[in-house]
């Protein structure tokens, strides 16, 4: 699957010490605010300031192609966790039921 083949070395490298999984979490919280200043840069330079301001052709139609590119991105993290939250109940259930039959 290419999502355990990108980030197969990640994992591995961030689960080798505290710093390193310090370093992915803060990595990732000045990625996600640098790509915010990007998408506020580029609405600010398709729309300017003025967020009741609809654009004309050309910039609807770009500014809704970065809108579905963001929400594809988001919908993908979405579906790893209901995936995850799936294998945790499923976990979960089976743990209650393991109880439930040991002091039966």
């Amino acid at each position: 699957m290419i999502y355990t083949d990108i980030f197969t070395g990640l994992h591995l490298w961030a689960g080798e010490s505290i710093a390193n999984w310090n370093q992915l979490v803060g990595g990732s919280f000045v990625l996600f605010f640098i790509s915010f200043a990007i998408i506020m840069r580029g609405y600010y330079l398709f729309n300017g300031w003025n967020i009741f301001n609809s654009g004309d052709e050309r910039t609807s139609r770009i500014i809704a192609c970065a809108a579905a590119f963001m929400f594809v991105a988001f919908m993908w993290q979405i579906f790893f966790l209901l995936k995850y939250s799936i294998v945790f109940l499923i976990g979960g259930i089976y743990l209650m039921w393991q109880h439930h039959r040991d002091f039966s």
